[in-house]
């Protein structure tokens, strides 16, 4: 009778190890511990911690008109949706808020990353293009635009210094963005021979991006002479740009409207991908799988 008692509390104490351990396990192994980074002295910091670090050193460079805006948590609040956002009724105090934060990230980007700076070759997670200022200065400028769209009379009140400042940043959201608004509402930039002569700074997804939005012009559309700029653009860049740049804009090339005479023109710029590389370089068979939805490489480039 003894040994059953024995053999019973063995069990039950077991089975209570067993459980406190896997409630040990859950507690180290949270969301939030999961998360963690080092700082300079050696010890960690949850993922919340360093949210609210980072947005603590961003704000920090913020004007306190700014900071004490009524809007400016929802504008801060990447859940909420920016056409959501934005109404007529608002639009005129959200396209006032957001370019004044835009023009103090982009100042505060220039100097240190807004308090971001990379600190050594340890912090492998650091993107100069992508900081919580680039992200953060993207969402304002997509709030602007999105006022703009909603009233176009506050066209004149923007910043055009700085809007073409911005086309200079390296991040692509922000260079297309910056390029969107000069097109659509710069009467003295937004000729197609500009806008080019902007996009030819850009490079991957945003020159692609920008060759695609200038496309859409109606200008593009109606004018000979702007298309004959259009295709030497796309020419000069497949002669010229990186693989990778080469690589977007051919994904984008069935975006653009171009004839079949205009493609082969610009096709014709591809084959040194070929020549200079092989049939099996990566990048020649990427782009032929890209280009095999408009044209046939082979027979252009044989």
């Amino acid at each position: 009778m003894n040994k059953k008692i024995i053999v019973v509390f063995i069990l039950i104490f077991g089975s209570a190890l067993v459980w406190w351990k896997s409630q040990q396990s859950t507690t180290l192994f949270s969301p939030e511990k999961m998360v963690e980074s080092r700082n300079s002295s050696g010890s960690t910091r949850s993922g919340s911690e360093i949210l609210a670090n980072d947005q603590a050193k961003l704000e920090g460079n913020l004007s306190p008109s700014i900071l004490s805006d009524k809007n400016w948590k929802a504008v801060n609040d990447y859940a909420l949706n920016v056409k959501t956002l934005v109404s007529k009724d608002n639009a005129k105090e959200l396209f006032e808020l957001t370019q004044g934060s835009v023009k103090d990230l982009a100042s505060c980007l220039k100097k240190d990353f807004c308090g971001m700076e990379k600190r050594s070759d340890a912090d492998a997670y650091f993107d100069d293009k992508k900081t919580p200022g680039h992200i953060l200065l993207g969402r304002n400028l997509e709030i602007m635009v999105a006022a703009l769209e909603r009233n176009k009379d506050l066209k004149a009140k923007l910043d055009w210094e700085l809007v073409r400042e911005l086309t200079d940043s390296e991040n692509e959201k922000i260079q297309v963005l910056a390029l969107d608004i000069i097109k659509n509402y710069d009467p003295e930039n937004s000729n197609t021979d500009k806008l080019l002569e902007i996009a030819d700074k850009f490079e991957g997804n945003a020159k692609a991006n920008a060759l695609e939005k200038i496309a859409d012009k109606e200008k593009i559309k109606n004018s000979l002479n702007d298309r004959i700029l259009l295709v030497n653009a796309l020419e000069k860049s497949f002669a010229q740009d990186d693989p990778h740049t080469v690589i977007s804009i051919v994904e984008k090339m069935g975006k653009m409207n171009l004839s079949e005479d205009e493609i082969l023109k610009v096709s014709r710029n591809l084959c040194h991908f070929k020549e200079d590389h092989g049939e099996d370089d990566p990048n020649w068979k990427m782009i032929k799988y890209n280009m095999k939805k408009i044209t046939d490489l082979n027979k252009i480039c044989n």
